[in-house]
């Protein structure tokens, strides 16, 4: 019997009744079936996307974490006892200054190689202990003598290692290239992964090296490209989504982490939307619009929450890790969000632990590069200074002697020329051979030259002692401490050393010194470090006349008379005054603003270090508690006023 003839059979309330019911059950069916499908999708595209998302942050983790490598290479390279081992070339040595340091900073990698491609040492540990390197890559790249960072990979089947070469240079020449790195390992994944549900697998070629699962290594791996979106993939009967990362290595080499995010969650949240679908099937015969406009609802809720946790996990991977998304619910969603909220407050952390660590490491930079400076330029006045002092006292011991015994040549001179002429009055007319002798010499002409010889070399020796007085005055080697001292003689020192500067010279004229000093007690300072003070802004002020006159000179402009005027004083609150101005160029606005800034200089190459103006501000500020300035005005000159407490 057919279906039509059925049909025809049926009651006719069951013939009104069925198509409405055939219809309202298809409409909810599809409905609901569409609805389950729909947010299936949704909850894979979101787990889609969060597989992209962690692969971004994971790129931000290692970029972050390469910086922070980069900053400790640039921390050992600019050691003063790692440069000190390199010029000494004593592996002894190497390992005493590179091993606590290898400890220190928890670097697994450690090798220096020299310019000519020679390894000077390598100091490997944990999981880099085995690491077997190409040492032709290492050394190409370390001839470069460029900053470099990326992956360095090994050639045996050890993990690869996240590497940063830095030159180690010293004030002269370029030594070596340092070489440090840290093993990408499972504890170096474990801690970019930490509380997240993501794992990740680091991989050579087809082969893992480092892992947050445990894997079996003995088996090749064939993973999809980089640029491929997110697939599945089972792994000890859990299914993830994979993305690969590639992050590029030396020589054209390449290290691929794949990052695996964890399905569970969704899977277990699509199992719980099947069940309630069937539910409201259940349900739908009975309450068939009540339940669909329901079933509408809780899926236009369950969307929104979804779309909401899309776009905080969007903008957390655009590096806004304030974003949090609020919590109402306890269902897989709201477990999803309460994940996602304890990775933002993680993330959080780990960037505030890195920016504070990375802030430490630029001021500690900061304080070697000041602590640097100050000891070379101790040293150097240091070792002027015994140089000084050396010189003075050699040239003290022959000058002393020849000035000692001047005053008995004068004498024994005046009394051979007096014993002379009582033999000409006694014997007037001496025998001709004797005549012939006394004409050939011009006894009279040798009689009033010798007076004037001998008053020229005392005159001579009076200044050579003056001089080395001036040496040893200006390099004060016995005067290092805090002590009274007169100002006023420690000015004249330096105009003293600085005396050959001042006269006239084959297209400069002479400079003129104009002194007005003041009534000045004596001052408690470091005697030595404000010469240096005096000596260095003496030394602006005569560059900047001979700038000045060269200046002039090409421009066909009438030269004014260079000079340089020292003023002394005492104020009003009881400090010294010095001022030291020049008829100079003068400075513009733009370089007056940063001449006392560490190895700011004008001067072309070879002529200044830029470090002068700033040692003579800290001396005055930070060694003696007063205040260094200056005034200039361009084509008017310049003028620097240094003013100390008296005590």
């Amino acid at each position: 019997m057919t279906i039509p003839s059925q049909y025809k059979r049926l009651p006719v309330s069951v013939k009104l009744l069925s198509p409405l019911l055939i219809l309202f059950l298809s409409l909810w069916t599809s409905g609901t079936v569409g609805v389950g499908y729909f947010t299936r999708n949704n909850l894979e595209r979101t787990a889609h996307k969060e597989a992209g998302d962690l692969a971004i942050l994971l790129q931000q983790d290692l970029q972050q974490k390469q910086e922070v490598l980069s900053l400790k290479a640039r921390w050992i390279s600019e050691d003063r006892s790692v440069v000190e081992a390199v010029l000494a070339d004593d592996r002894a040595l190497f390992l005493r200054t590179l091993l606590p340091i290898q400890a220190a900073l928890g670097l697994d990698l450690i090798r220096l190689v020299d310019t000519n491609g020679r390894s000077l040492v390598s100091l490997q540990q944990g999981a880099l202990e085995r690491a077997t390197f190409e040492d032709a890559t290492i050394n190409f790249t370390a001839q470069t003598g460029l900053e470099l960072s990326g992956i360095l990979l090994a050639e045996n089947a050890a993990p690869s290692s996240l590497s940063s070469f830095i030159t180690v240079k010293s004030s002269t020449e370029v030594l070596a290239t340092l070489v440090v790195g840290v093993a990408v390992d499972d504890r170096l994944l474990q801690q970019v992964r930490g509380d997240t549900s993501m794992h990740l697998v680091a991989f050579q070629g087809d082969w893992v090296t480092a892992s947050t699962l445990a894997l079996d290594r003995t088996q090749p791996w064939h993973l999809p490209q980089s640029d491929v979106v997110p697939t599945r993939i089972a792994i000890a009967g859990e299914t993830y989504l994979l993305k690969t990362v590639e992050l590029p290595g030396f020589d054209r080499t390449t290290l691929k982490i794949a990052v695996l995010k964890s399905l569970k969650d969704t899977e277990q949240a699509a199992h719980q939307l099947w069940l309630v679908v069937s539910g409201f099937g259940l349900l739908g015969g009975i309450l068939i619009v009540g339940v669909t406009v329901l079933g509408f609802r809780i899926t236009q809720a369950l969307s929104r929450r979804i779309q909401g946790l899309t776009q905080a996990t969007q903008q957390l991977a655009q590096g806004d890790l304030s974003i949090r998304i609020r919590v109402d619910n306890q269902d897989e969603v709201g477990v999803l969000a309460q994940g996602f909220n304890m990775m933002a407050e993680q993330l959080t952390a780990r960037d505030l632990q890195l920016n504070h660590q990375m802030q430490q490491l630029k001021s500690t930079l900061e304080d070697l590069h000041r602590t640097q400076r100050q000891m070379v330029q101790s040293e150097k006045m240091s070792a002027l200074g015994q140089m000084v002092a050396g010189v003075a006292h050699e040239i003290n011991n022959p000058v002393n002697f020849i000035h000692g015994n001047l005053n008995y040549v004068e004498q024994y001179t005046q009394d051979l020329l007096r014993l002379l002429n009582s033999y000409q009055h006694y014997y007037p007319q001496p025998p001709q051979a004797l005549q012939a002798s006394l004409d050939d010499v011009d006894l009279p002409f040798l009689t009033e030259d010798l007076i004037k010889i001998l008053q020229s070399m005392k005159v001579g020796s009076d200044r050579i002692r003056d001089i080395v007085v001036s040496l040893r005055n200006f390099s004060r080697l016995d005067e290092a401490e805090f002590k009274p001292a007169d100002l006023h003689e420690g000015i004249d020192n330096t105009l003293m050393i600085l005396q050959h500067r001042f006269k006239a010279k084959p297209g400069f004229p002479a400079v003129q010194i104009v002194k007005d000093y003041g009534s000045l007690p004596l001052v408690e300072c470091y005697p030595g470090h404000l010469n240096q003070v005096f000596m260095n802004l003496l030394t602006n002020a005569l560059d900047a006349l001979e700038g000045s006159e060269r200046q002039q000179t090409e421009d066909h402009q009438p030269t004014h008379l260079n000079t340089i005027w020292i003023s002394t004083q005492m104020t009003a609150d009881n400090k010294v005054q010095i001022t030291i101005a020049d008829n100079g160029l003068g400075i513009p606005e733009a370089v007056r603003s940063r001449i006392f800034d560490p190895f700011f200089t004008t001067k072309p190459v070879g002529k200044g270090t830029g470090l002068g103006l700033s040692i003579s501000y800290e001396i005055v500020t930070e060694k003696h508690n007063g205040m260094l300035g200056c005034d200039s005005t361009p084509g008017e000159g310049t003028k620097f006023v240094i003013t100390i407490p008296v005590r």
